[in-house]
C-alpha cells in the first residue's frame, strides 16, 4: 500500500504528464535512478537547466544584435531542442520549436514574443520539477530510516536495554541470567549497543 507522500508523488507525476510538462522521455529517464545513484534523474535535469539556461541566454544576445544571425540563433535553438528531448522537457522544447519557427521566418517581433514565453516555460518546469524532486528525495530519506535506525534511535534503545539490566552508563556487571547452558556474562554499554543494533536490522529485515 502506497503511503501518503507515494501517493502525493505519483499524482504530481501525473500532472506533468497530463499537462504535458514532461513526455515519456522523462519517465523513461527516472527508470536509470537505482540503488548505486538514486539522484541520477534529478541530477540530469539540473544540467539541463544549467545548459539551457546558457542557451536561451544566448538566443537573447543574439536577437539584441542588428542585424540578427538567424543562421547562428537556429543553430543554438537546435541545440536547445535535443537538450529539451533528451530530458522530455515537452513544453519547453515545443516553445523552442516555436522560436525557431520565428526565426526562419525572419520575424523579429514574433521571436521576442516566443522567446518570452519560452523563459516562462522554462521556469515555470524548473520550479514544478523542484518541488517534484524535493517530495523524492523526502521519500527516499524516510525509506532511508525505516530501513536502516538511526544512531539516536539505536542509542536511546540501548540506554533502555541498559536500565532493564539495571547497571548504570560506564558501568559493569554480570548478567545473572544466561541462556541456555551458556553462564551469564559481562555486559557493557558498547556491548548492549550492539546487541540493539543487531536486534533493530533483524526486525527491519523480517
Amino acid at each position: 500500500m502506497e503511503s501518503t507522500l507515494q501517493q502525493q508523488i505519483s499524482a504530481m507525476k501525473q500532472s506533468l504528464l497530463d499537462e504535458g510538462f514532461v513526455d515519456g522521455h522523462f519517465v523513461e529517464l527516472e527508470l536509470l535512478d537505482d540503488g548505486d545513484n538514486p539522484q541520477f534523474t534529478e541530477e540530469i535535469v539540473a544540467l539541463f537547466f544549467a545548459d539551457s539556461a546558457h542557451l536561451i541566454a544566448d538566443v537573447e544576445k543574439e536577437i539584441a544584435n542588428d542585424p540578427i544571425n538567424y543562421v547562428k540563433v537556429d543553430k543554438i535553438l537546435h541545440q536547445f531542442k535535443g537538450s529539451s528531448s533528451s530530458v522530455g522537457a515537452n513544453r519547453v522544447r515545443l516553445q523552442g520549436t516555436k522560436l525557431r519557427e520565428s526565426c526562419k521566418d525572419g520575424d523579429v517581433e514574433s521571436l521576442k514574443v516566443s522567446l518570452k514565453q519560452l523563459k516562462e516555460e522554462h521556469a515555470t518546469l524548473k520550479e514544478k520539477l523542484d518541488t517534484y524532486f524535493q517530495l523524492v528525495k523526502q521519500l527516499r530519506s524516510e525509506e532511508k530510516t525505516v530501513g536502516h535506525p538511526n544512531e539516536e534511535h539505536v542509542e536511546m534503545l540501548a540506554e533502555n536495554q541498559l536500565t532493564k539490566m539495571a547497571i548504570t552508563k560506564d558501568e559493569e556487571v554480570d548478567v545473572v541470567k544466561g541462556t541456555g547452558n551458556e553462564p551469564g556474562k559481562v555486559v557493557t554499554e558498547e556491548e548492549a549497543v550492539k546487541v540493539v543494533s543487531d536486534e533493530s536490522a533483524l526486525i527491519v529485515a523480517n
